[in-house]
């Protein structure tokens, strides 16, 4: 069997430590079942699916897509398949924008209408 090694780090009273592990995840599915158990190995595939799947739908949010589309982005998502990303640049400089303070959304505002006029 296979030994993962397991990192994390943590600020802990100001200064960040890092830990290390190994564990033995089983080096296939019929490893892991057999080490945990098939109800084990479903949980944790359908959990990190379920986060996977609402970080898609995040985006989708925040391109301003329906209900409908993201659906169908659902419907035709794979988990373990990347998705391809497609930017709305409008989208996603409208969201920033609403994060800005009032005065960098000026100096933002001031930045394009100069852009606007030698374009």
């Amino acid at each position: 069997m296979a030994q993962e090694i397991i990192k994390a780090t943590k600020q802990v009273n100001g200064v960040e430590q890092s830990v290390e592990a190994t564990y033995d995840f089983g080096d296939s599915l019929g490893a892991a079942t057999a080490l945990f158990g098939e109800e084990v190995v479903l949980d944790g595939f359908r959990r990190s699916s379920i986060i996977t799947a609402q970080s898609i739908m995040r985006r989708s949010m925040e391109a301003g897509k329906s209900q409908e589309e993201v659906q169908a982005l659902i419907n035709a998502w794979k988990p373990g398949v990347a998705l391809e990303r497609t930017v709305d640049p409008v989208a996603a400089l409208t969201a920033k924008f609403g994060k800005l303070t009032p005065e960098e959304q000026k100096a933002i505002i001031k930045q394009l209408q100069t852009a606007a006029k030698n374009a």
